[in-house]
């Protein structure tokens, strides 16, 4: 009989199963979380300084461009160096905000143009700077004589 108890008492011994999560899963999850969260921090802050300097330059080259257009309009040929070789302030009276900081900086180069000479052109160079900006941004063009 002594055999006999022993089994029937192990038939009623109920295993329970286990309710929760133990403090060391708890710390392992909460470890991986912030982990995940830390990353994710880094890459906002990366991108949202990647998005405002591709701002600066784009500003910057739309300012450039400006400079550019302006030139390919000039009423004389001539006129050219007199009226655009200039360091300024860029200004925008539409947008002022817009080219807040952004210096523009002209240079005109001519190539042949004497009596001598079968070329006559200008080279047109634009520079634009920014203190918030890393480089800057430079466009040249060619404006022949016309």
């Amino acid at each position: 009989m002594g055999q006999r108890q022993l089994d029937h008492r192990a038939e009623r011994v109920h295993v329970r199963p286990r309710r929760g999560l133990s403090l060391i899963e708890v710390m392992v999850a909460l470890g991986i979380l912030g982990g995940v969260m830390l990353g994710l921090g880094m890459f906002t802050a990366k991108m949202s300084q990647a998005t405002s300097g591709a701002r600066l330059r784009i500003a910057a080259s739309q300012a450039a461009q400006e400079r550019i257009d302006s030139v390919k309009t000039a009423p004389r040929y001539s006129a050219i160096e007199s009226l655009f070789v200039a360091t300024e302030t860029v200004l925008d009276t539409k947008a002022p905000a817009r080219y807040a900081g952004f210096k523009r900086q002209t240079w005109v180069t001519r190539v042949g143009g004497k009596v001598t000479d079968t070329t006559d052109y200008k080279l047109v160079t634009v520079q634009v700077t920014n203190p918030q900006m890393t480089g800057s941004v430079r466009k040249t063009t060619v404006i022949s004589f016309y």
